[in-house]
């Protein structure tokens, strides 16, 4: 083993105490620009080894052993053992407002990612560090072995290869605005957020990673005001709720369980929508998710203090009312303003061997709804209607959404068919509205288009209007069937299914 090394970080966290380790185990230590200055001035010995920008190719012509290899002030250098190397931050860079394309050559650092694809291609016979925390494991290793074994050495050459192809992801990301992720070769690199308690159940690791070099929006721009840790399905509670919230020109409370809407309701006041979106699914709602598309006022966290939700998503909170959430145990209170959408936003489903990719559904209506019966829905039919079918959206399929007034009434969602969803969101509404005086017409939203069965087990429960995609083979007979009860039916013309 030559005791070499060579060491060019742009991330000077413990390269000091790293090359002083070195140098305490005789090792001789080459070093470049600002890295050279940095050793210079804490005293340590190290030769300087000078290169035109953008390619060092005397240190390259060193790591492929051919010799001799001379730097451009006359530095005659080795064959290195120890590489450290890491790379310009770029994602910090073009993940910011004033950022412009026209900058980005200026950031690209094409010396440190070649001196580090070098060594890390010689795993065998050179330890690759791209990353500080690894600084003292090696050091340790090398003092009391003397060496690392070739395990190791291969670990820390895929960090180099991960910590390289996470860089050219970012960049390629950004040059595309995530446009080419339907293309025939897609690269992604995400940057853990956080970590989670745990995943879906107790016993699953999990953690929470953003696109790298993304500007933050959505959940990972979001300010956790207070309360305990996040777990997997808290996060997705959260996704729901909120992007189904955002929805509603109008001020609602939407309330999620499980990655499905419980109840939503957008009443005269906030904390009324609360209590109407509560009511919608009692049981439903215990240990769920809130959200808000409005600052949320003091009452409506006096009523959320005396519920068992376990978060609350909002674009903000008036002083008293935070003060409340804060004070009520176990209460996780976020803050997060409405993200801007991206036509390049996508849906990805991870499956055996690979990845679904798909754009999202941003879309409610691919046109204005048509009303395909000889009675058109009234205001307030039309009203419901519309706040059901954004509910139903969000739900898995197959799903329906009851509604009456500004709120859902009962929400059936995952089931494996659209006539089992309606006899179980009617079983499901059918106590409430015997206990419950009615607020007006009842109305129904579907996730897909209904077969002549289904729509007469809806009618048969009482529903006055209905909303569905169309497009089925019974659609001519389901009109017939709505006009003979005197019911209103509309087209949306698009489905909805989520899995």
């Amino acid at each position: 083993m030559d005791k070499t090394a060579y060491l060019s970080v742009y991330d000077k966290t413990g390269v000091e105490d790293f090359a002083r380790g070195l140098e305490g185990l005789g090792f001789e230590i080459y070093a470049s620009g600002s890295t050279y200055k940095l050793l210079a001035e804490a005293g340590i010995d190290a030769e300087e080894v000078r290169y035109s920008p953008p390619v060092p190719y005397a240190v390259l012509k060193a790591m492929s052993r051919r010799f001799p290899a001379l730097s451009e002030n006359g530095v005659e250098l080795p064959y290195f053992y120890v590489v450290a190397a890491n790379l310009y931050p770029i994602a910090s860079i073009v993940g910011q407002e004033e950022f412009a394309l026209q900058e980005l050559t200026n950031y690209l650092d094409q010396a440190n990612s070649a001196v580090l694809r070098a060594a890390a291609r010689d795993f065998e016979s050179v330890i690759t560090l791209s990353s500080p925390v690894d600084y003292g494991p090696v050091l340790r290793a090398l003092k009391e072995a003397g060496g690392l074994e070739p395990e190791l050495k291969r670990q820390l050459a895929a960090r180099a290869w991960q910590h390289l192809a996470a860089y050219d992801a970012t960049v390629a990301q950004y040059l595309s605005e995530t446009g080419n992720l339907l293309g025939d070769e897609v690269v992604m690199s995400l940057k853990k957020v956080s970590d989670l308690e745990y995943g879906e159940n107790r016993h699953q690791k999990a953690a929470f990673y953003a696109l790298s070099g993304a500007r933050p929006r959505g959940l990972n721009a979001a300010s956790v005001l207070s309360g305990p840790g996040f777990n997997l399905n808290h996060y997705l509670d959260l996704d729901t709720a909120f992007e189904l919230a955002l929805e509603f020109e109008e001020g609602v409370c939407v309330i999620s369980k499980h990655d499905r809407p419980a109840g939503v309701c957008a009443a005269g006041t906030q904390a009324e929508s609360l209590r109407g979106a509560l009511k919608s699914d009692p049981a439903g709602a215990v240990g769920g998710t809130a959200a808000f598309n409005r600052q949320v006022e003091t009452e409506t966290a006096a009523v959320l203090s005396g519920t068992f939700i376990e978060s609350v998503v909002a674009p903000g909170y008036g002083p008293e009312a935070l003060k409340i959430l804060r004070a009520k145990e176990g209460l996780r209170v976020l803050s997060l303003s409405a993200p801007v959408l991206s036509p390049y936003e996508v849906e990805l489903h991870s499956v055996s061997g690979g990845v679904l990719i798909e754009s999202k559904d941003n879309r409610l209506f691919s046109a204005e709804p048509a009303c395909v019966t000889r009675r058109k829905p009234t205001e307030a039919e039309t009203r419901s209607l519309l706040l059901a079918l954004k509910t139903v959206k969000y739900a898995k399929t197959y799903a329906v959404a009851l509604a009456e007034g500004r709120g859902t009434l009962a929400i059936s969602a995952s089931e494996s068919s659209t006539y089992d969803a309606v006899r179980s969101a009617l079983w499901k509404m059918r106590d409430k509205r015997a206990i419950l005086p009615g607020q007006g017409p009842l109305v129904m939203a579907a996730d897909a288009a209904l077969p002549l069965k289904t729509l007469q087990a809806a009618l048969s429960g009482g529903i006055s209007a209905v909303i569905q995609p169309g497009g089925w083979q019974d659609d001519e007979d389901c009109v017939r069937l709505c006009d003979s009860r005197n019911a209103a039916m509309l087209f949306s013309g698009i489905r909805h299914f989520r899995h």
